[in-house]
C-alpha cells in the first residue's frame, strides 16, 4: 500500500535541506528537476485516472447502459477525492484517455519529465481533430521540434510556438480536416458579455483570426491617441479605447487635464484603418497546400490565407541589399525582412506580433562613428517586444549571436530561442518565394532560399564584427575589475522606453 504521508514528509524534507545555503544555480537546477518530477507524477495520476475510467465503462457496459454514464460515475468519483468541479474532472478524464489511447509517444515523453502538463494539453488540443490513421506520424513530426532542442542546448517549444508547429505539421498532412475545422470555429463565432464583480463586465469571444488581429490593432491605435502627459496605463486605455469604438469616436480623449493637450496633433497620425500582415509563399497564393502565417496569431492553413489575401493588397518583399547603411534605423525593405524572419518576439517563449517589436542592434551602433559601429545588417539585429528589449539592456541577462542567438540568464544558463516565423521555420528548406498580405497593404518575403543565404550573410558579419566583440567584452570585464564595487545597470521602469 502506498503511503503518501511518508511521501509528503520525505519530499518536504528533501526540498528543505536543498534549498538551505542552495546557490542561484542550484535553486534553479533543483527547480528543473522538480518541474521533471511532477511531470512524472502528474502522467502517473492521468493514467490512473484513465484506468479507472476503462474499469467504470466496463462495468456500465456490463449493466446494459450507456458509457457516458460511466464519464458521469467517474467525474464524480475524482470531483470528491480530488476537490474539484465537473468540467475540471471531465478535463481530466478526456487527457489521460487520449495520453492511453492516441498519444502514446507523448505520455511517455511525459511519463520521463520532459512533457509537462500545459505542453501535453496543447500537443492534444491542436491535435484532438487529427484521424487515427495520421495521428501517430503528426505526433511523430511534432515531438521532433519539441523535445530535440534542449538535448541540443536549446529549449523546447511551449505556447504559440508549440500550437504553431502542430498546425503547420497537421496543415501540410491532412489541409481538408484543417479546413473543415476551421470552418466549423468560424460557424461557431460568437461574442458575450457577462457579469463581474466591482460593477465591471467580462468581454468574451471567437471571431475570425485576421478580424482578430484588426480589432487589437485599432485597439492598439486608440490607445496611442492620447498625449503623453495622461496618467492612464496602457491597458486602461485599451479599454477606454473600446468604449470610443462603441461611442463612434476616432480616438479616445486624453485625461491630461492640460490647456496645452499635444493630443489633436497626434489623433492625425493613427486615425487609420489597421494594418494586419500575413505572410506566405508564392505557391500558397497559386493554390498550393502550404500554410501561411498571420503575424500576432500565428499559423493559418492555405484556403483560408488565399481568402485574406483575396481582399487585401498583395506585394512580394524584397531581400535586403548587401550593402551596410550608416544610419541606425533600418530602411523598410531590412525592417519588412526582419519582421518576417521572426514571426514575433524572439525571447523565450514569447508570443508578441513580429509588428509590434523593437529591432534591436545585437552589437550597439555607435552614433558618432556610425561606420565602426555595430552595423544597421540583418545579422546584427533581432525583433524583442518593449519588455524583453528592456530586459535585454538592464544587464541581468546577456545575449550573444555568434552562429544564432543565445540568452544567458543571470545564473549563467544558456538558452537559445528560436524564430516562429513562417521562414524562420524553414530555414532549411528550399521551395518558392513568399508574398504578405495585409489589409491595407502587404507584407512577406522573398525567397525561402534567400533565408537560407541570409544565414550565411548572418555567419558572415559576425565573423567580421566578432573580434571588435571580443575587445568590447574585454575592456568591460577589465573595468569591473578595478571597479568590483560598482552596481549592475538597474531595469528600466516597465512604463518607459528603454534609452536604445
Amino acid at each position: 500500500m502506498f503511503d503518501s504521508g511518508v511521501f509528503d514528509r520525505g519530499i518536504r524534507e528533501t526540498v528543505c535541506c536543498l534549498v538551505d545555503g542552495e546557490s542561484d544555480v542550484g535553486l534553479v537546477e533543483l527547480m528543473t528537476d522538480l518541474h521533471r518530477s511532477e511531470s512524472v507524477v502528474a502522467e502517473r495520476k492521468l493514467a490512473v485516472i484513465a484506468e479507472l475510467f476503462v474499469r467504470r465503462t466496463a462495468e456500465v457496459e456490463s449493466d446494459g447502459a450507456w458509457t457516458s454514464t460511466a464519464h458521469e460515475v467517474v467525474e464524480a468519483e475524482i470531483g470528491a477525492a480530488l476537490t474539484m468541479g465537473r468540467a475540471a474532472a471531465g478535463r481530466l478524464i478526456g487527457l489521460g484517455m487520449s495520453l492511453r489511447t492516441r498519444l502514446h509517444t507523448t505520455r511517455e515523453a511525459m511519463a520521463r519529465g520532459d512533457l509537462d502538463m500545459y505542453r501535453v494539453r496543447l500537443i492534444e488540443d491542436a491535435t484532438a481533430n487529427v484521424g487515427d490513421d495520421q495521428i501517430g506520424e503528426v505526433e511523430h513530426q511534432l515531438l521532433e521540434q519539441v523535445l530535440a532542442l534542449p538535448r541540443s542546448g536549446g529549449t523546447g517549444l511551449t505556447g504559440r510556438r508549440l500550437t504553431n508547429a502542430a498546425n503547420r505539421i497537421i496543415a501540410r498532412l491532412d489541409p481538408a480536416g484543417v479546413r473543415a475545422k476551421r470552418e466549423k470555429a468560424q460557424a461557431d463565432r460568437f461574442v458575450g458579455v457577462g457579469a463581474a464583480e466591482g460593477g465591471m463586465c467580462r468581454i468574451l469571444g471567437s471571431i475570425p483570426a485576421a478580424q482578430g488581429r484588426a480589432f487589437d490593432a485599432r485597439l492598439r491605435e486608440l490607445a496611442n491617441t492620447v498625449c503623453p502627459k495622461d496618467l492612464r496605463t496602457y491597458e486602461q486605455r485599451r479599454a477606454d479605447g473600446l468604449s470610443a469604438l462603441i461611442d463612434g469616436a476616432g480616438f479616445v480623449r486624453c485625461e491630461c487635464g492640460r490647456v496645452d493637450c499635444g493630443q489633436r496633433s497626434r489623433i492625425a497620425t493613427t486615425a487609420r484603418k489597421p494594418l494586419v500582415h500575413l505572410i506566405m509563399l508564392d505557391a500558397t497564393l497559386a493554390g498550393g497546400d502550404e500554410p501561411a502565417y498571420l503575424d500576432g496569431y500565428g499559423i493559418v492553413d492555405a484556403a483560408h490565407a488565399r481568402e485574406i489575401a483575396a481582399d487585401a493588397d498583395v506585394e512580394p518583399v524584397r531581400t535586403p541589399s548587401s550593402v551596410v547603411p550608416t544610419t541606425y534605423r533600418p530602411g523598410t525593405v531590412l525592417d519588412t525582412w526582419m519582421r518576417v524572419l521572426a514571426g514575433g518576439c524572439e525571447w523565450l517563449h514569447c508570443d508578441v506580433a513580429a509588428w509590434n517589436t523593437d529591432l534591436d542592434h545585437h552589437r550597439p551602433f555607435d552614433h558618432s562613428d556610425p561606420a565602426a559601429g555595430g552595423p544597421t545588417v540583418a545579422g546584427n539585429m533581432t525583433a524583442y517586444c518593449r519588455n524583453h528589449h528592456r530586459l535585454k539592456h538592464s544587464g541581468h541577462w546577456r545575449v550573444t549571436a555568434d552562429g544564432g542567438i543565445e540568452l544567458i540568464a543571470p545564473t549563467g544558463h544558456r538558452y537559445r530561442p528560436r524564430s516562429s516565423g513562417l521562414l524562420g521555420a524553414r530555414r532549411s528548406d528550399a521551395g518558392g518565394s513568399a508574398h504578405g498580405a495585409g489589409s491595407d497593404h502587404a507584407a512577406g518575403s522573398d525567397h525561402a532560399a534567400a533565408a537560407v543565404r541570409r544565414r550565411t550573410r548572418a555567419q558572415n558579419t559576425a565573423a567580421r564584427i566578432r573580434a571588435e566583440r571580443r575587445r568590447r567584452q574585454a575592456h568591460l570585464d577589465a573595468v569591473r575589475r578595478r571597479s568590483p564595487g560598482a552596481r549592475a545597470p538597474e531595469a528600466y521602469p516597465t512604463d518607459e522606453p528603454a534609452p536604445f
